[in-house]
């Protein structure tokens, strides 16, 4: 055990004198310790860049699911218009030209949020329309029927996708969607339709009295 320590009392001592050699160790030292740090940091940034892409990967996919509206009324182009989802009606309004001089603002609330499948009708002045301007082609059909006595609920667990479609407020693309949730995620109240994207409050509202589980 002496002879082991005063060996490397002596290595040490011989390289604390021959001070090239020394340089040499640090200089190698250094060297790696650098080498090991770049590569850490670049494995760190990689992995940052690749979360940061996956981010904005799926929020491009949410934002980018189309939906078609229908605006007519006081607009300068009537017409069936592709948006994305979250668009406003101001947007849509946009698409359709513009509003014309009779168009009643007063009487819709152009900061609303538009849904697939949406039957919007801008009310001119002469006309008084609901507050939010907007109706769907079907609601008028729909509400009338599930007020009548003997009207047909529909299952949204095993209803197909035309009959889904008949709910106010869906269009080909909720209704896909729907089918999809359930697949997985049966639905076991009415209520649960609201986790399905594009299905809100307001939406729930207007067809709540029309399905059932």
């Amino acid at each position: 055990m002496d002879n082991v320590t005063t060996a490397i009392k002596h290595y040490f001592s011989d390289l604390v004198s021959d001070k090239k050699k020394l340089i040499k160790i640090l200089l190698i030292t250094f060297i790696l310790l650098m080498a090991f740090g770049i590569k850490t940091y670049e494995n760190k940034n990689n992995d940052i860049t690749i979360d940061s892409a996956e981010v904005e990967a799926e929020e491009a996919a949410t934002e980018s699911i189309p939906m078609y509206v229908d605006i007519s009324g006081a607009v300068k182009a009537p017409g069936v218009y592709e948006v994305d989802s979250q668009t406003r009606l101001y947007e849509v309004i946009e698409k359709a030209g513009g509003l014309t001089e009779d168009a009643n603002i007063d009487s819709i609330n152009r900061a609303a949020f538009v849904e697939d499948g949406q039957k919007i009708i801008i009310p001119g002045k002469d006309n008084t329309a609901a507050d939010t301007g907007l109706s769907s082609a079907s609601e008028e059909t729909s509400s009338a029927a599930s007020a009548s006595p003997g009207s047909k609920l529909i299952n949204i667990n095993t209803a197909s996708k035309d009959e889904l479609k008949q709910l106010n407020g869906v269009g080909d693309a909720i209704a896909e969607r729907i089918i999809e949730y359930r697949s997985s995620t049966p639905f076991k109240s009415v209520e649960d339709i609201m986790s399905v994207k594009g299905i809100g409050t307001a939406t729930f509202e207007k067809m709540k009295s029309q399905i059932t589980v």
